[in-house]
């Protein structure tokens, strides 16, 4: 089950319709339930009719014959979206410049905020001001169309400078807020398009798209819209990844609607389908009839009969208060405290429960004469040029991590408020560390070279500037703007955006191309267990068959890498000849072979100290799946006898990597070893977890609020894609892996661990002996919602380990949806093949060759150059058509591989 399966799963309950009551009796209705209800006022609040007070709007409000995006307001500012971090400031402590025209926002952070006010804007007017077009059709538009909307940012005059320090700071915080409202404004312009309105009556049933749901198949409406009106790629892209089109459960503030008299209440069934808190107040059984005889699709809506006098009759109460939701016969507490666990603090990646920020950097601190003492010279090296880096003051290179130490209430809205003052590590996207960076002074940053990763952290009182010189002038507009309302319909259109490629995927300056290769006849001698004793031949053996062909391509190796002179290239002929055809008892394998009796350096004799004596294994299956993108069937459980008692996680590979193993035994002394071997090579294997039964499913696997969509961007057929589009793909696989649980993805082997090796820039040998190693030698991650089934015995016992969904691998496959050009259906096209379209392919050996390492930097190559692009499944299927037999003697091998454990290490173990 996905995480985000799960949480729907938890979260069910909200989207029904229940009944309540206030202390003064009056009655009221709530779908998409928020986790606490509030005292809700039933006339327009006086303090932002009169001064349009931000903080009064955290509140569902009373609809009135305006404003009509507050109830798309988000109840938390995301500090991880990459287009709204950039207001992931405290806006009562961001210090103005003084510039020789006066005070005013930073240079780097005003143009920031002016490209997203643009887009914004821009955005929302095309879908608000052609919303007929849209699937909820002119009932919108007759609803909001005169309806008065919050006033841009601009118009708070955080563009221009001011006399003052106190009027610019007083301009910056006005900005703040209005940002946010306009991004409730986009969202409510998305959400029109998105979801239909009431049909005939009533409301047809939609489902929102959430982070690693079902891969959806057709293009969204809004998205062909843009396209059609010449809106840039990276935003379509940056919006589709944002929260302004998350519609998820408990993201957003909602509103109250009066039954009675409410100008915009034919866009509820807009609301309710984007998951919006939506409280109707009835006053009596007289305007319910009313109501429900005037507006059919009312009635969804309205109370059940006798929930109200049952929720009359159980009033809300207590310290916190608690109010009876009431669905009937049943009464649901709201908030229900005694069903959240706020036993320990939050607690982020790497930060212990409790532990503040700087608790965290002196525990780090006293890493660093043992790290310093057990880093290779390559590593210390790399290390310096990071430090370098780190010196200039220049943002991050996104292969680093950036994490910012933020309260625990901006990620987790419901924390209880003895936690209020706790410190929480919360790790940022790619796409908004510039964003992010140009808002933290150098006081307000620090970085770990041995990790590659910077702490933020939000300055107290910070305001730099009050004595330093003036900076130069800038250009100031001629036009000056003051506070007042706009409206969707009439407000002109901006002009065209400018594309935000720069700041949301700029382009690395760490591009390189990593090379992963394996020693001198690695795969040979290791993988394939081939060991020429002597050049011999022998009569009865097909020599010439296979000689005739560059047989180096059976072992996915280059002709470079491969032994070179004729008698060594005939032994390995008849080699081939000998197992392609099964024949266990040619006589060409008593010299070549090392799982053959007769080999002079046979696996398990002739003088060699028994493996079995220090190592045993057990032969598993894996259970069938009809959707498994894994063609592994076979499985080996690896136990040494050094491992520790406490081991939480066993070892589980191929059949052939477990011999591999055994072959470099003298290597590894426990399971942690073998792991960093398994790595090194790009082999498949998992730290399975041992289960009497299926696990059980924690509750959430990300913050609710705060947890990146991370999706396919959407492009016309015969669109080129660019290096840039690389790059943003590229940010998208690093940012899914920041998740605990994809760590997953080292372990799959193939072409999603050279991904990875390539994304992150984490070399197997060089570099994954600091973080990366640690989280993958520390067994699954916890988060049970990511488990899936390594092996299932009868009784439905198995080891389990974390997993990545369809969705998750497409991911870091760079799928790209293409319109097919019949209607908005699409394909799926992708910069690397699919991890099943890698795993069944004919030219698949089961370890990453020299031949796949020369294959993928080639294409690496072409793809920066812009010489080749994503391809569909059918282009894939061709381009993979390499070596056909190469597969084919790779299945033979593994099979062999399979029975010879069976035969010698699960039928006559050794160790006890």
């Amino acid at each position: 089950m996905s995480s985000s399966d799960n949480v729907v799963t938890l979260d069910n309950w909200r989207k029904e319709l229940y009944t309540f009551a206030d202390e003064a009796k009056r009655v009221f209705t709530v779908t998409n339930c928020p986790p606490i209800i509030h005292p809700i006022a039933t006339t327009a609040d006086s303090d932002f009719i009169a001064s349009r007070s931000f903080g009064s709007l955290l509140r569902p409000q009373m609809s009135v014959n305006n404003f009509p995006e507050l109830p798309f307001l988000l109840r938390k500012l995301p500090v991880a979206d990459p287009l709204l971090s950039r207001l992931c400031v405290d806006p009562s402590s961001t210090a103005p410049i003084h510039y020789k025209s006066g005070w005013a926002l930073a240079d780097d952070l005003r143009n920031s905020w002016t490209s997203l006010e643009k887009g914004l804007v821009h955005i929302s007017e095309l879908l608000l001001t052609s919303t007929r077009e849209s699937p909820v059709g002119s009932s919108a538009w007759d609803a909001i169309r005169h309806q008065e909307h919050w006033p841009l940012p601009e118009d708070y005059g955080y563009r221009k400078p001011h006399a003052s320090s106190r009027e610019a700071r007083t301009s910056i915080r006005h900005a703040h807020g209005a940002f946010q409202i306009l991004a409730a404004r986009c969202s409510l312009a998305i959400a029109l398009w998105q979801f239909p309105g009431p049909i005939k009556g009533h409301i047809p049933s939609v489902s929102t798209l959430r982070y690693d749901s079902v891969t959806a198949t057709v293009v969204p409406d809004w998205i062909l819209f843009l396209r059609r009106s010449s809106v840039p790629s990276s935003w379509i892209d940056a919006i589709s990844d944002s929260v302004l089109t998350d519609f998820s459960i408990n993201l957003r503030v909602g509103t109250v609607f009066d039954a009675i008299d409410c100008p915009w209440l034919p866009i509820i069934s807009v609301l309710s389908a984007a998951n919006v808190p939506v409280f109707v107040l009835w006053h009596d059984r007289h305007a319910i009839d009313e109501c429900l005889a005037a507006r059919a699709y009312m009635k969804p809506f309205s109370p059940v009969s006798g929930d109200a006098t049952f929720a009359i009759n159980n009033l809300p109460g207590g310290k916190p208060r608690v109010v009876a939701l009431c669905r009937g016969s049943q009464l649901r507490p709201l908030p229900d405290y005694f069903t959240v666990d706020n036993s320990v603090a939050p607690f982020g990646p790497y930060q212990l429960p409790n532990e503040s920020r700087l608790e965290f950097f002196e525990r780090r601190s006293r890493y660093r004469a043992d790290q310093e003492r057990q880093e290779t010279l390559d590593q210390k090296q790399r290390r310096h040029l990071r430090e370098a880096h780190a010196k200039t003051g220049d943002p991050p290179y996104r292969r680093s991590r950036v994490y910012l130490w933020v309260k625990p209430e901006l990620v987790f809205p419901d924390v209880q408020s003895r936690w209020a003052d706790h410190e929480y590590r919360h790790p940022l996207p790619p796409p908004a560390y510039r964003s992010v960076w140009m808002v933290h002074p150098a006081s307000s940053r620090q970085y770990n070279s041995f990790y590659d990763e910077w702490d933020l952290w939000f300055p107290e009182n910070w305001d730099p500037t009050q004595d330093e010189p003036l900076a130069p002038a800038w250009e100031l507009a001629t036009t000056t703007h003051s506070p007042h309302a706009t409206f969707a319909a009439s407000t002109p259109l901006r002009s065209a955006l400018l594309d935000e490629h720069e700041l949301l995927n700029p382009t690395p300056e760490d591009r390189e191309i990593h090379d992963v290769g394996h020693p001198d006849n690695f795969v040979l001698q290791f993988w394939y267990g081939i060991r020429l004793a002597d050049t011999r031949e022998f009569s009865g053996v097909d020599y010439q068959h296979w000689e005739q062909h560059d047989i180096w391509h059976l072992f996915g190796e280059i002709r470079d890498r491969f032994p070179a002179d004729e008698a060594s290239l005939r032994c390995l002929s008849g080699w081939v000849s000998a197992v392609m055809q099964r024949n266990w008892k040619s006589r060409a394998l008593e010299t070549t072979w090392d799982l053959d009796p007769r080999h002079p350096n046979y696996l398990l004799g002739c003088g060699n100290p028994d493996p079995r004596l220090s190592v045993s294994l057990n032969n598993l299956r894996s259970p069938e799946r009809q959707d498994d993108c894994d063609d592994t069937l076979h499985w080996v459980l690896v136990k040494f006898k050094r491992d520790p008692e406490d081991q939480p996680w066993s070892l589980l590979t191929s059949p052939m990597g477990a011999l591999l193993l055994i072959r470099r035994l003298s290597e590894q002394d426990t399971s942690y070893d073998a792991l960093y071997t398994l790595l090194c090579a790009g082999i498949p294997v998992r730290t399975g977890k041992w289960f009497p039964q299926s696990p059980a499913q924690v509750s959430l696997s990300k913050p609710p609020f705060f947890r990146r969509r991370l999706g396919a961007p959407w492009r016309k057929k015969g669109e080129r894609p660019t290096v840039q589009d690389y790059d943003a793909y590229c940010q998208r696989v690093l940012e899914l892996s920041h998740s605990p649980h994809a760590r997953a993805a080292w372990l799959k082997g193939g072409i999603v661990w050279r991904i990875m090796v390539e994304v992150t820039g984490k070399h197997p040998q060089a570099d994954l002996s600091v973080t990366h190693l640690e989280e993958l030698q520390k067994g699954p991650s916890g988060l049970t919602d990511h488990y899936q089934a390594v092996t299932l015995n009868s009784q439905q016992q198995g080891y389990y380990d974390d997993a990545l969904s369809r969705a998750e691998l497409d991911l870091i496959a760079g799928v790209v949806r293409v319109y097919t050009g019949r209607g908005d259906q699409t394909e799926d096209a992708s910069w690397w093949p699919k991890h099943s379209a890698w795993v069944r392919a004919a030219g698949n050996t089961g370890i990453w060759s020299s031949s796949d390492e020369r294959w993928f930097q080639c294409r690496l190559r072409n793809i920066f150059e812009e010489k080749e692009g994503p391809l569909n499944a059918g282009e894939w299927k061709v381009k993979l058509k390499r070596q056909k037999k190469a597969g084919t003697l790779a299945d033979v091998v593994a099979q062999r591989a399979w029975d010879f454990t069976y035969r010698n290490f699960v039928q006559h173990p050794v160790l006890s």
